[in-house]
């Protein structure tokens, strides 16, 4: 099967390629961060937190990208008929986990630098660190209620 590439990429010998054959019968993953931040579609300040974005219309890469999201484009709990069917339930249990956590604590960048592992999925992990499981330490002190 020939896979065809929405831009031109350059292998590790330097040759520029447009599509890639796939073997029958071979797994592929997809990047779920990868996609809802990538900059070609989302613009350059992709990586960046601004709720903001969702209030105006959404770039024009974005819409002619069909990625099958439920919000947005965004492919989070994806969409269509593999679209995660818990996702209603995941979002109000993370809103309520949420306004318990910030009414009661502070959290603070630790200060360690973190990278980010894929072994099928996105993992934080301690830069320098070889761990093999996740960790995102952070500092967390309960909020002067005076």
């Amino acid at each position: 099967m020939i896979l065809p590439l929405s831009k031109p990429i350059k292998t590790t010998t330097g040759t520029e390629v447009s599509e890639l054959l796939v073997p029958n019968g071979t797994t592929l993953l997809l990047s779920v961060l990868g996609a809802n931040i990538n900059p070609d579609m989302w613009g350059e300040d992709a990586r960046e937190w601004k709720p903001e974005r969702w209030l105006k219309p959404l770039p024009e890469k974005v819409i002619e990208a069909h990625m099958p999201g439920i919000y947005s484009h965004l492919m989070t709990f994806l969409g269509g008929g593999r679209a995660c069917i818990g996702f209603k339930f995941s979002q109000l249990e993370m809103k309520v986990v949420l306004a318990v956590l910030l009414a009661s604590f502070k959290f603070e960048d630790s200060g360690k630098k973190i990278k980010w592992k894929f072994p099928g999925i996105a993992v934080p992990v301690v830069e320098g660190n070889d761990a093999t499981h996740p960790s995102l330490p952070m500092v967390v002190s309960l909020v002067d209620k005076r």
